[in-house]
């Protein structure tokens, strides 16, 4: 995302040229393929809350990961998990820790077509309070005066 954001970036001008790494390829080639996004906030994309949920709906737009949409969750999910030697996350499966969000979503068209703002979130199988904090209480983490 911060990249379809700097990407073409003039002054006055509508940016045409905009690169998307070649995703589709890469996979079909055997690698495994990570998506992620990692710019919060910062001097290169002032718009990210590092949710991940964005990342996937934004990313099946600008890549087109739909029609089918095949295993592509994984690049989300499981996928990064394991690069980063986490082998226990990003996977469900009986006995695990029930760390995971719901949605009030039946297919992933409709979770794609809808913000899911009223998303539950389990950490260890209990809803945990997802108030996100007023923006004040983040200025002195973010260098604000």
């Amino acid at each position: 995302m911060c990249n379809m954001y700097l990407q073409g970036r003039t002054a006055g001008q509508t940016p045409r040229w905009r690169g998307v790494t070649l995703l589709h390829e890469a996979k079909a080639a055997g690698l495994d393929v990570s998506i992620a996004s990692d710019n919060c906030r910062d001097p290169f994309y002032a718009f990210g809350d590092h949710d991940m949920l964005e990342v996937v709906t934004q990313a099946t737009r600008i890549a087109h990961l739909d029609h089918p949409f095949g295993d592509w969750p994984k690049a989300f999910t499981s996928v990064p998990a394991s690069v980063m030697g986490l082998r226990e996350h990003g996977r469900l499966r009986a006995g695990a820790p029930a760390d995971l969000v719901l949605l009030s979503a039946r297919f992933m068209s409709e979770m794609l077509s809808r913000s899911q703002a009223d998303r539950v979130i389990l950490r260890g199988g209990r809803q945990i309070d997802t108030s996100l904090p007023d923006y004040r209480l983040l200025d002195g983490l973010v260098g604000q005066a």
